[in-house]
Formats: structure tokens, sequence, C-alpha cells
């Protein structure tokens, strides 16, 4: 296949996942009025399980009938790997304290999520599952049809992003794409960008229920004396992990160019 005939492929691709999620959208904007839900909780899970159900459905059909991938969705226990969470949640920190001045720069933006049980399990549970298999399950597993493990982490990562809107929140989670993805590829499991998708969302709702939305974590750890120390700290674990990353999708491309897949991947130290 010439590399002409891979991008036009590739492109291909990326517009059928988008048009998946569009269709997927419109759809539940059309069925979810119609259950008259009063409880604000059970309408926060019904909106967002609709929509992410229907993406998730068009997006197995299409891996399925349509690419025919050989490769699917990878459930290596090495998934459950307790250290590879501990150095992804690390990464997730790391990346939250940095880059939170930054966030500053940008337009504010307000959200208004209720606080009910059902609004908890969504997003720190049901969110991080569904989401998982769409974007490393699906996306991940469609883009591998046409390009190298990176470049198909880049761009499942880059529309797990999109797919959250307002522009701080999608480089937020764009970059923790970043680190899922990486985390797949590492342990061939699903299960371990899993995990660490909940550990993140856990965090994100407990600072957004219970700090002041006006500030931001660069805002409470500045209080602190040893500010500066943490931010470098930060800083030079995110290169460390810019760098591992890095090593880990090199290898993985190596790897499916001596026609073998990801699951011949050895496992490596810091496992």
């Amino acid at each position: 296949m010439s590399g002409m005939s891979k991008l036009l492929k590739c492109v291909c691709d990326i517009v059928a996942v988008a048009a998946i999620s569009v269709v997927a959208m419109l759809l539940a904007g059309v069925v979810v009025p119609v259950f008259d839900i009063s409880n604000v909780d059970i309408r926060f899970l019904v909106s967002y399980v609709t929509p992410m159900l229907l993406m998730l459905t068009g997006v197995v059909l299409y891996n399925r009938f349509v690419k025919k991938a050989e490769e699917t969705t990878l459930w290596g226990p090495r998934g459950f790997s307790p250290t590879v969470h501990m150095w992804g949640l690390l990464l997730l920190v790391a990346l939250a304290i940095v880059l939170s001045p930054l966030m500053r720069l940008l337009p504010a933006h307000q959200q208004d999520i209720p606080s009910g049980v059902w609004t908890v399990v969504t997003l720190v549970f049901i969110a991080p599952v569904v989401e998982e298999l769409i974007f490393r399950g699906g996306v991940f597993s469609i883009m591998r049809g046409t390009c190298s493990p990176t470049l198909a982490a880049m761009i499942s990562a880059l529309l797990f992003g999109v797919m959250h809107g307002q522009v701080a929140i999608a480089i937020e989670a764009f970059l923790a794409g970043v680190v899922f993805s990486y985390a797949y590829i590492l342990t061939q499991s699903i299960f371990a960008p899993i995990i660490l998708h909940i550990f993140n969302n856990v965090i994100a709702y407990v600072l957004l229920q219970f700090t002041y939305q006006d500030y931001t974590i660069s805002d409470f750890i500045g209080a602190l004396p040893s500010f500066n120390i943490i931010y470098c700290i930060m800083l030079m674990v995110i290169i460390l992990g810019v760098v591992h990353i890095g090593i880990t999708y090199r290898r993985a491309d190596k790897l499916i160019k001596e026609g073998k897949t990801l699951r011949d991947m050895t496992p490596q130290r810091c496992e």
C-alpha cells in the first residue's frame, strides 16, 4: 500500500469516526427529550450514556464490518499492573499541576454538574469504561488498520480531546488521552487506561465539587513555600514521561514494521 493510499484511508477513517460521533449526538438529541426526566441526576446519566453508547455501537460496527480489523481490543492481565497505575497517575497529576497556570490564560468555563449519586457513578465509573472502549478499544483499533501505533494513539487522543468541547478541557483531555494510549500500548490491555481514567475522573470530580471553581490547583499548591520546587519536580516527571512514552511508541512501531502485533511486545522494566 502506497503512502498516499494509506493517507487517504487514514483520513477516511477519521472522517468516518467523526461522522459516527455527530450521528450519535444527533440521535441522542432526538431520543433523550422523549424521556421527560425531572430528576436532574438521572437526566445527567441518560444524557451522557445515550450518545456514548450510540457512538460505541457505531465504532464497533465500523471496525468489524467495514475495517474488518484483525487487531481488536486488547484485554491482557498486565492492565492491572500497580506500577503502571502509579506511574500513570503520577504523570496525570504532574500534567495537572504544570498546565494549571497555563489554563488560566484560556477563556474561563463554567460547569454546572449535579452532585447526586448517579452523576458520581456516571463520571467516575461509566464514563471511563465507555470512553476507553470507544477511543482506545475502538478508534485506536480502527486507525491501526492504516496507521502506525504512534499515529493511531495520537489520533485517538486528539478525537478524545475534541469530544470534550471547550478549549481548556480539550487540551487537558488530549494530553490525558496520550497517557491513556501509552498505558494501553505498554500493557496491551484496555484495563490499564480504564483504571487510570477512573483515577483521573475521581480527582477532577473531587476538585470540582470541593474547591472553589475560581481557583486552580496552582492557587492552592502555590500557597506553599515550596511551590517552585514542587513545580520543577512535576516538570521533570513530565520530561521523563515524554521520554518513556516516546520509547514505548517507537518499540510498538518497530514491532508492527516487523510484521508482528502489539500482543508480541515484551514487558518493560517500569511495569
